[in-house]
């Protein structure tokens, strides 16, 4: 009967450390366990977690998890100090989008440039379609949001005076009020948009 005491034991012990391994546990403040894998984000997102979205999360979902978005849009004004900021969001929205398309529509995915240089993720078997593309704007009069192509806003110091994510139609703006990072390596504009990334990992 002993013999078969050690060996039940170290199982029991793996699926132990599995279970803490997965529910985040073991990670630090800048890490989450999603779709398999560890994920890496910009922001502390215990900060993240508080940023507020307006008029709700479930708004978010609605929009970017919809049937028909082809095309999601990345807007944001161009500014000398600002967009090296808005770049870096930028490329964080797409990764983890991307991530999180892939749970929902499958992994055996091809990538293609659009004819206006959107980059493209094709899904198969059942080939949905998701594109991203970073656009600089003068005016929010030049955005038109639809159910097919809804638009990111990211908002930086220079037109922002808060820290939230803000839902209107097919428009989520990410905005956050200050770029300072003195005692921290991130923004207030990171912790919007990992916000807005963690509403989607977490449904």
């Amino acid at each position: 009967m002993k013999k078969y005491i050690v060996p039940s034991l170290v199982v029991a012990l793996a699926i132990v450390l599995v279970f803490l391994w997965n529910s985040d546990i073991f990670l630090t403040p800048y890490q989450k366990f999603y779709a398999g894998d560890v994920r890496n984000f910009r922001g502390n997102l215990n900060e993240a977690a508080k940023v507020p979205v307006y008029p709700n999360e479930s708004s978010i979902v609605n929009v970017l998890m919809g049937p028909d978005v082809y095309r999601i849009s990345i807007a944001f004004f161009p500014n000398d100090n600002e967009n090296s900021f808005y770049l870096a969001d930028s490329f964080e929205i797409t990764n983890k989008l991307s991530i999180i398309y892939r749970s929902y529509l499958g992994t055996n995915v091809t990538t293609y440039k659009d004819s206006d240089g959107s980059a493209c993720l094709i899904f198969y078997p059942d080939k949905h379609v998701r594109c991203f593309k970073s656009v600089p704007i003068n005016s929010t009069d030049e955005l038109i949001p639809t159910s097919i192509e809804p638009v990111i806003l990211l908002r930086g110091p220079s037109t922002a005076n808060q820290t939230a994510v803000t839902v209107d139609n097919y428009l989520i703006t990410a905005e956050g009020e200050s770029f300072d990072e003195t005692d921290r390596d991130y923004t207030d504009l990171d912790l919007a948009v990992d916000k807005l990334i963690l509403v989607l990992m977490n449904i």
